[in-house]
């Protein structure tokens, strides 16, 4: 039964003619599928049989004609968020699609190959330490941002008073997943780093700048940690998927240009690590994670300062730092820091299961409403279930 039910619903989705006259129906279905009771082990449809279904699919499809499920789902996706003004639906009335676009990136292992490699319009180098791992046909579709856009658009568009900070771990945990990946296949995506950097700094000083307010309610320090630790991840292990030589140059550029808000960040967790408040271990852990950038910056200052001055050069451009950075690696000294390519792989935690239980609700309560029986038609749905093999 569960067979025949995937394989209808998959071969819906990958027929052009049939998605555009049932595909939303049919996302709506299989979004229902897979989630009903599916925190019971004695559940209808696990997630198990979803995954099955979509690994053999991708398998069978990508050979083919290129128009699976992840290619006609995320097209339907997508074209909620890119139609015409005046023919948009909300996202509300489409949660259907979005939760089963969740469930199949949730539970397809070949997804983060696929949103690793994805960058449009930006070429990509790949150095396989090992057999290059197969992609699979693209689930962003030709949607123009990239992975590293969306994450830093959501960096500096939601800093505000009410911190959305669980969204924000998610989104450093996102872009820590993706570095992994690519510094374990050693893929070089032609990105604009700096553009990722710039938005990482502007958080720290946020939060700095925020401190009070938010400490009332969150644990920054948290937060804080992975930020830095991202840099240590570029700094530890940047040369095996940044782009080029001159961006891990970059790297040291910016960390030295932006030093001002790395004092600070270490003077606020060095004043709170200090005192025997509820923050002292939390702030511990940044101050230690910061030894690399401070050593960084405390290397190569004074290089460039003495530069300037020998020079007469009363403002260095970013060419004369540069030329400084790079003749000095050699005399730069920094700590192994154990665990940074290490991350927690994502489960849906207590929490996340009341949310997805209630917008399941929501979606079976919108299908109710709007299901229409009268435009169904007893010859039409007999016919058509005739031709069913």
């Amino acid at each position: 039964m569960i067979n025949s039910i995937f394989e209808a619903i998959l071969q819906i989705l990958s027929h052009p003619p049939s998605r555009r006259e049932h595909g939303y129906d049919a996302v709506v279905l299989l979004a229902l599928l897979v989630n009903y009771r599916k925190y019971e082990v004695t559940g209808l449809l696990s997630g198990q049989s979803l995954s099955f279904f979509l690994f053999r699919q991708y398998k069978d499809k990508e050979e083919e004609h290129q128009s699976g499920f992840f290619s006609a789902l995320t097209n339907m996706v997508g074209s909620m968020f890119i139609a015409d003004a005046h023919e948009k639906i909300s996202v509300q009335t489409n949660e259907a699609i979005l939760l089963a676009l969740y469930e199949a990136v949730h539970l397809n292992r070949n997804f983060i190959t696929v949103l690793a490699q994805s960058h449009p319009e930006m070429g990509l180098v790949t150095t396989p330490v090992s057999p290059a791992p197969t992609t699979p046909v693209t689930p962003l579709g030709t949607t123009p941002p990239s992975s590293d856009d969306l994450m830093v658009e959501f960096i500096v568009t939601h800093m505000m008073k009410e911190f959305p900070m669980d969204l924000y771990i998610r989104c450093i945990q996102v872009v820590h997943k993706l570095l992994c990946y690519q510094k374990k296949c050693r893929v070089r995506l032609h990105y604009t780093w700096r553009e990722l950097w710039s938005a990482l700094i502007n958080l720290l000083k946020f939060l700095m700048s925020n401190e009070t307010v938010l400490l009332a309610k969150h644990n920054i320090f948290t937060l804080a940690l992975m930020i830095v630790n991202l840099f240590n991840m570029f700094i530890t292990y940047g040369d095996t998927f940044l782009p080029t030589p001159s961006s891990y140059d970059e790297l040291y550029y910016e960390i030295i240009r932006m030093h001002q808000s790395f004092d600070n960040l270490y003077s606020m967790v060095l004043r709170l690590s200090t005192n025997a408040g509820q923050w002292k271990e939390a702030a511990s852990k940044v101050t230690h994670a910061l030894v690399n950038i401070r050593a960084i910056i405390n290397h190569f200052n004074p290089k460039i300062e003495s530069y300037a001055a020998v020079n007469h050069i009363s403002q260095l451009s970013e060419e004369q730092v540069l030329e400084v950075v790079r003749a000095n690696y050699d005399t730069l000294t920094l700590k192994l820091q154990d665990g940074l390519d290490q991350y927690e792989r994502y489960s849906e935690q207590h929490k996340e299961a009341a949310f997805f239980k209630e917008l399941v609700r929501s979606i079976s309560t919108n299908v109710r409403r709007n299901l229409a029986f009268h435009t169904l038609s007893q010859e039409v749905l007999l016919k058509e279930f005739s031709t069913i093999s």
